[in-house]
């Protein structure tokens, strides 16, 4: 029997086997074939102010295929906040009392342990309050794959966040909260293109599209990412996927308690090169989702650019 497209999809995603390498206490750096694709920041140095607020929360850089160029941003520049692949909730409410970390106000987000694993690592972390002391747990695992063409790198995470004790509720809006992909501060910011599945599709109305694409160009180089949003995540997730900057992924919302954490999963695929194949991102979801769903027609936007200033 003739393998199916879907078969050798799958089979792709296992083909290539990714180092895991924790440096220390400072990062975590995934190679293939010798070459660093992503890397996992997660110091946490508060000697001074300033490394204190370039270290108070985790997140995960990508570089393209050859581990020359860092594609995502990191401390500083425009939203500071904004740092490669990263996890943040603008409003969680706990014991009576409300906190910020998405803009990181009042606490940190402090990996406590890594456990590496095969093309994967898992690393802990304390969501901080007002001290030292965890509000919040979670455990956020990387699995790292090479997809079939176009794309060069896979990234699954999964991420269980549950509370010291009780019930907290995670939540914030589309533009501070979730799970999210922020490209290089020298992204240029005309050229960012978003992709979505289906017809004149409106980002700041739909809710669970399976999945969204976004084209933007760094040092002169064009790269596609897709962010694949499964099936069991929680309902009524928003896509923010518009800004000419290029911050973008999914926003969903709900309770956690230590006996049902607050679990998300999502996928991101990279390639370089300006993408725009419906085939290959629905095969790509159907695979992940584990689904046949047919491929749909795409609604493709140029990112919202600022309004002209007025002239004095």
């Amino acid at each position: 029997m003739k393998p199916t497209a879907l078969f050798l999809f799958a089979l792709a995603l296992n083909a290539a086997a990714f180092d895991i390498k924790v440096m220390d206490k400072n990062h975590v750096d995934v190679t293939n074939d010798g070459k660093v694709v992503a890397r996992l920041m997660m110091a946490n140095d508060l000697s001074t102010t300033e490394k204190h607020h370039a270290t108070y929360k985790p997140y995960l850089h990508v570089f393209d295929a050859t581990g020359a160029t860092r594609l995502t941003k990191g401390p500083g520049f425009n939203f500071t906040h904004h740092r490669g692949i990263f996890v943040g909730f603008s409003k969680i409410s706990y014991n009576g009392k409300s906190y910020d970390r998405w803009h990181m106000k009042g606490g940190d987000q402090v990996v406590t342990k890594v456990t590496p694993g095969d093309s994967s690592f898992t690393a802990a972390i304390d969501w901080q309050g007002e001290t030292k002391e965890a509000f919040l747990t979670e455990e956020r695992r990387f699995t790292f794959t090479a997809p079939a063409k176009p794309f060069y790198l896979g990234i699954d995470m999964t991420s269980a966040i549950k509370p010291a004790s009780g019930e907290a509720e995670i939540s914030g809006d589309p533009e501070h909260a979730g799970a999210q992909f922020r490209p290089s501060e020298l992204v240029d910011t005309k050229t960012t293109t978003y992709i979505f599945p289906g017809e004149n599709i409106d980002a700041h109305k739909v809710k669970d599209l399976p999945w969204a694409a976004e084209v933007f160009t760094v040092e002169g180089r064009t790269f596609t990412v897709v962010i694949l949003n499964h099936p069991d995540n929680p309902k009524e997730t928003a896509t923010s996927a518009y800004r000419d900057y290029g911050r973008f992924g999914m926003f969903p919302k709900g309770k956690a308690t230590a006996e049902a954490p607050f679990k998300l999963h999502y996928q991101w695929l990279v390639a370089e090169g300006d993408v725009r194949d419906a085939a290959v991102f629905q095969q790509a979801w159907n695979t992940f989702a584990g689904k046949s769903d047919p491929v749909p027609t795409l609604t493709i936007k140029g990112s919202e650019q600022p309004k002209p200033k007025k002239a004095k």
